[in-house]
């Protein structure tokens, strides 16, 4: 792909990323965009470790830290002991926490599905893989490389 395409894919990327953060700030139901993504992951998978968080997520222990403390202390999130293994905690969803995940998705449901309306493309299921390939391609690269700079 030649530079000028290249510049203005990320021209738009950056647009994207500031639109999706006004977005997901009115879409998280009055937590952190942080706090949202760790109770979707969460529900996702019902049970999960921390360092699995880490992993999926791509943030540092620390701030995830700090983040699922904020969401035990809230009431959304519960800490269980393994039994096969002490030295592992997994995080659940409480009731609580089970329906502040409901109110997101309906919210977020009830926003792209708007959003989705107004592409005019035959079929919007083409852009959902196209952005699953780019998703996947950049977890690739930041996994597999050692590039540690910060792109815009």
């Amino acid at each position: 792909m030649d530079t000028v395409k290249i510049r203005n894919f990320r021209k738009a990327l950056r647009r994207f990323d500031r639109l999706n953060e006004i977005l997901n700030t009115s879409c998280c139901s009055g937590i952190t965009m942080a706090q949202c993504h760790v109770l979707l992951e969460i529900e996702e998978f019902a049970e999960i470790t921390t360092n699995q968080l880490v992993e999926n997520l791509k943030l540092d222990k620390s701030t995830l830290s700090r983040t699922i403390d904020k969401l035990v202390n809230g009431g959304l999130v519960g800490r269980k002991i393994s039994k096969q293994d002490r030295r592992f905690t997994f995080l659940f969803l409480t009731e609580k926490g089970k329906l502040k995940c409901d109110e997101i998705n309906e919210t977020n449901d009830k926003t792209y599905q708007l959003i989705f309306k107004t592409i005019s493309t035959e079929d919007p299921d083409d852009i959902v893989l196209h952005f699953k390939i780019l998703v996947e391609a950049l977890n690739n690269f930041i996994q597999y490389s050692d590039q540690n700079n910060k792109c815009c």
